[in-house]
C-alpha cells in the first residue's frame, strides 16, 4: 500500500503523559505536554531503538506513539 503522507513516531512517558523532546539550549532530554513539539522520528525501528536506550537510563521505557 502507497501512502503520500509520512509516518511519525514520538516517545511518551507512560506515568506522566508528557512527550520526551531534545532541548535546543544543552541538547538534553526533557519533556513537553504536546506532541507537536516532541522529539519526532521517521521510523518506527529508530523510535524504538531510542525508547529502549532511555529506559536503560531513566528506569522507565517510553511509549512509542505513531501520529497522524
Amino acid at each position: 500500500m502507497t501512502t503520500n503522507s509520512r509516518e511519525r513516531f514520538v516517545l511518551r512517558c507512560p506515568r506522566a503523559g508528557t512527550y520526551l523532546c531534545i532541548t535546543g539550549q544543552d541538547e538534553r532530554i526533557d519533556s513537553v505536554n504536546s506532541a507537536d513539539h516532541a522529539w519526532a522520528f521517521h521510523s518506527h525501528e529508530g523510535a524504538l531503538t531510542h525508547a529502549l536506550w532511555i529506559g536503560q537510563i531513566m528506569g522507565e521505557i517510553p511509549d512509542v506513539v505513531m501520529l497522524r
